[in-house]
């Protein structure tokens, strides 16, 4: 049987896939690069920072847990991001469902106020809250780190959700309701279950904005209340051994089993507008 020869089409379009994946590739390197000096760095048995290694230690790892200022503020960060979590998904799930099935005023109010803090700086929407909750005075306390964390991780989360929610078959919510079905329990029993991976995506992405947030909390932290970026920060001001590279290195695995999660729920996809491809 002979073989057909290869058009010169079908020869353009695979040497352009190998041209993006040597591309694709060459920016993975460049991204991670540092990520492997920083872990190859907090192997490192003598108390400075040095790249390549002198031999192997997991020395600074037990030095990072042990450090009571990281385990403080470790446990800080996590509560205020469990609670931005929660928070974040109790806003921005019916703002996603104002932004696909409410009206074209609703749509573009809901918009507007999710988009200001995406355009607005980091350290402005700091500066701003931080007045604010003075005059309430609030600001000592977690409600400044938390409505700031919101804030920042409610326009990506948003995405993510309007994303999901259009892949979702709206005439199925309709088939409900003339089943006798409410419009809230339509929703709830209908969409809602439907739109769960879009949910856990948005929450990995609330958690690790909350979780990885320097400039927000830098301005709203009190004293005995700092995040874990900021004492990393402080840390390095009077120090510079492994410890940091040890902790840092602890903070890009769990940003990788973030991204792994966020794999398997499709939230990279959602962010993409990979869902609503797919339905089309």
């Amino acid at each position: 049987m002979a073989t057909t020869a290869e058009t010169p089409q079908r020869r353009a379009a695979r040497e352009e896939r190998q041209k993006v994946s040597v591309f694709t590739l060459v920016i993975t390197v460049l991204l991670l690069l540092p990520l492997v000096v920083v872990a190859f760095a907090a192997l490192n048995p003598d108390p400075y920072l040095l790249f390549p290694p002198e031999g192997f230690s997991l020395r600074w790892f037990s030095e990072a847990f042990a450090y009571p200022s990281f385990r403080t503020s470790l446990a800080l960060s996590l509560q205020i991001a469990l609670i931005v979590v929660v928070v974040g998904l109790l806003i921005t799930v019916p703002a996603a469902v104002a932004l696909t099935r409410g009206s074209g005023r609703v749509q573009r109010t809901v918009q507007l106020a999710m988009a200001m803090p995406l355009v607005t700086p980091d350290i402005l929407l700091a500066l701003g809250l931080l007045i604010m909750l003075s005059q309430l005075s609030l600001s000592n306390s977690l409600v400044g780190l938390v409505l700031g964390h919101v804030l920042v991780g409610l326009p990506i989360a948003l995405q993510v959700l309007v994303a999901g929610l259009a892949a979702v078959d709206s005439n199925l919510e309709a088939a409900a309701a003339t089943l006798g079905a409410s419009r809230m329990r339509a929703f709830l029993t209908v969409t809602l279950p439907s739109m769960l991976p879009a949910i856990g995506s948005a929450a990995v992405f609330l958690f690790i904005f909350s979780f990885d947030n320097v400039s927000i909390s830098l301005f709203l932290s009190s004293p005995g209340q700092t995040t874990l970026p900021i004492t990393l920060f402080q840390y390095l001001e009077n120090n510079a051994d492994p410890t940091v590279a040890a902790i840092s290195t602890i903070l890009v695995v769990v940003g990788i089993a973030a991204a792994l999660v966020l794999g398997r729920l499709g939230g990279l996809g959602h962010l993409a507008g990979g869902a609503e491809r797919r339905r089309q």
